[in-house]
């Protein structure tokens, strides 16, 4: 049986004053890494034989605090990357949807017609997101891997095993920071969603 474990990063500075981040990267908050720590306290019996991550710093220092003391080998690369949102790194959603209305409300309602010039479509995140799991899947059969990478990535691997088409990538439970979800492969490559974005860990942000 192979179990993946997939986690995304911390909270972020740009997440909380609602930026839209792709490939770019911002600081950790003290609550991402509360979080994450926490994250890592619900996982401390899982001995992972392998590490994911994206080559964003977010994801890196979420993936050193969950696992604290262990040190299983850790992949860092380009496959597990946000999906790239070009001109808009770095932007203020409001500021976004003010400036460019339709092209905003085609990335979150109707993904299908989203194109932005200069950076992947949903139809390119899907194909990246496929050969990412696929990477995976090649090298491991059977044991404990952790992936940690980005919300949107998260959601299209999840739309992925659902069979479901690009159109339905939002159709899902919120990806909050440092959510897990867990994949089970058997041996004959069948894969069940037994967690998806859950949180029970995480310390509401009203408390912090």
């Amino acid at each position: 049986m192979l179990h993946v474990y997939i986690a995304r990063h911390g909270q972020t500075q740009w997440n909380v004053e609602k930026r839209m981040q792709g490939w770019l990267d911002s600081d950790l908050t003290e609550l991402g890494l509360y979080n994450a720590r926490a994250l890592g306290e619900r996982l401390r019996d899982i001995e992972f034989n392998h590490v994911y991550i994206s080559p964003s710093k977010r994801t890196e220092e979420t993936a050193k605090t969950i696992l604290g003391s262990r040190r299983p080998p850790l992949v860092k690369d380009h496959l597990f990357r946000e999906m790239s949102l070009g001109s808009w790194e770095g932007k203020k959603q409001e500021d976004i949807e003010r400036d460019e209305p339709e092209l905003f409300h085609a990335y979150f309602h109707d993904p299908e017609a989203y194109h932005q010039q200069g950076c992947e479509s949903f139809f390119d995140l899907e194909n990246r997101v496929r050969l990412a799991l696929q990477t995976i899947l090649d090298r491991h059969s059977a044991g404990h891997i952790l992936l940690v990478t980005h919300s949107v990535f998260i959601l299209m691997l999840l739309n992925i095993i659902k069979g479901r088409r690009v159109h339905d990538i939002w159709n899902s439970a919120y990806i909050h920071d440092t959510s897990l979800s867990l994949l089970e492969y058997d041996e004959n490559g069948t894969v069940k969603i037994v967690v998806e974005g859950d949180g029970e860990h995480r310390k509401p942000i009203s408390a912090f």
